[in-house]
């Protein structure tokens, strides 16, 4: 009976392998639709119980919703981010080619003239025009990479179509055939339904903060603060309004990581006042939204240090590229939750 059983999890084992081989080339995006379901199933639930549709009809509705909202909207900013990154490695040139910044960072000001003298009391020798170069060959590089990134998504634009094809087709999946999928995946857990309950639970909540709450929070951060930086004359603003979106997802640093660098051209610029009203702008909308809109989103639903979710997103980017700014907070929740179930139904006491 022993010798069977250890065979038969072989196969098993085997038959999860050829499967998980088989599914590489889209495993991005069935986790992507994965999360989409889990955030978009209370509206799609509450749509299903007011207009009486099948669940299928109802499925349907909310995959052209998702279409409306992510695809079309997608396709344009491709675009758009493929003109404006063939001009960021000329605009960054010009910024650091700029005469007084050149002057205030590598020639006789202020922060030039302090740096030689601090490594003149500390005995160091400090070369700013190889530093110079240096900055010069890191941003021509940045910018290269953000060319090929932009360009290779919009020249790969079939891959692209038909992984969109397989989230929206496994979106309606889940929505359409859910509680037979749900307890397809509960019968072959040997956890307890009501722990795996919990475990799904948590999934789905932190879906909904990620991608909803985090979701609207980056939007309207990077909306707004991408409208100052087109009042300031910045250019490329699609291109740094999309970063801005991005980070905002990261949390403590968000767009910061943007506007600060952006405020401080500005001053070395000599357009002190604009700089000054684009930081103050762009830190009340950043403070606004992260300590009251998001808050009152989120509510109670997933409490998680915040730290804990900033180095959760940055080692889920390192391991994962751009998707890591979802998997990193799941991975986490879901350790956390199952150490909560372990101390309560695992430990003897």
């Amino acid at each position: 009976m022993q010798v069977s059983n250890l065979y038969f999890a072989f196969i098993l084992i085997f038959l999860i392998y050829l499967l998980w081989v088989m599914m590489q080339p889209f495993i991005g995006a069935v986790i992507f639709a994965s999360i989409i379901a889990g955030s978009l199933y209370p509206l799609f639930h509450r749509l299903l119980e007011k207009t009486r549709l099948r669940r299928s009809a109802v499925a349907a509705i909310m995959c052209g919703f998702v279409v409306v909202i992510v695809f079309l909207p997608m396709i344009w900013l491709l675009v758009e981010l493929s003109k404006e990154a063939v001009n960021l490695y000329q605009n960054l040139t010009s910024i650091i080619n700029n005469d007084s910044i050149n002057n205030f960072l590598f020639g006789q000001g202020y922060f030039a003239q302090s740096v030689r003298k601090g490594a003149d009391l500390l005995g160091v020798d400090v070369n700013l025009d190889a530093f110079r170069k240096e900055v010069i060959s890191y941003i021509k590089g940045f910018s290269v990479f953000a060319l090929r990134t932009i360009n290779g998504i919009v020249g790969n634009i079939i891959n692209f179509l038909f992984n969109f094809i397989v989230m929206i087709l496994v979106i309606y999946a889940f929505l359409d055939k859910g509680v037979e999928i749900k307890k397809f995946l509960m019968d072959l857990s040997p956890v307890a339904d009501d722990q795996e309950e919990l475990i799904i639970e948590k999934f789905n909540q932190m879906n909904f903060v990620t991608l909803v709450c985090n979701g609207i929070g980056g939007l309207i951060q990077g909306a707004l603060a991408g409208t100052g930086f087109w009042m300031a004359g910045i250019d490329s603003v699609v291109l740094w309004t999309t970063v801005m979106v991005i980070l905002a997802f990261i949390p403590l640093l968000g767009i910061s990581m943007v506007y600060i660098p952006v405020c401080i051209y500005l001053l070395l610029t000599d357009q002190t006042m604009v700089s000054l009203a684009l930081f103050i702008y762009c830190s009340a909308i950043a403070i606004f939204t992260e300590n009251w809109f998001k808050p009152l989103f989120i509510g109670n639903r997933i409490q998680i240090n915040s730290l804990l979710v900033l180095f959760c997103i940055i080692g889920g980017m390192s391991a994962f590229g751009l998707g890591g700014i979802f998997y990193g907070p799941l991975i986490a929740i879901l350790f956390l939750t199952m150490v909560d179930l372990y101390h309560k139904h695992y430990t003897s006491t």
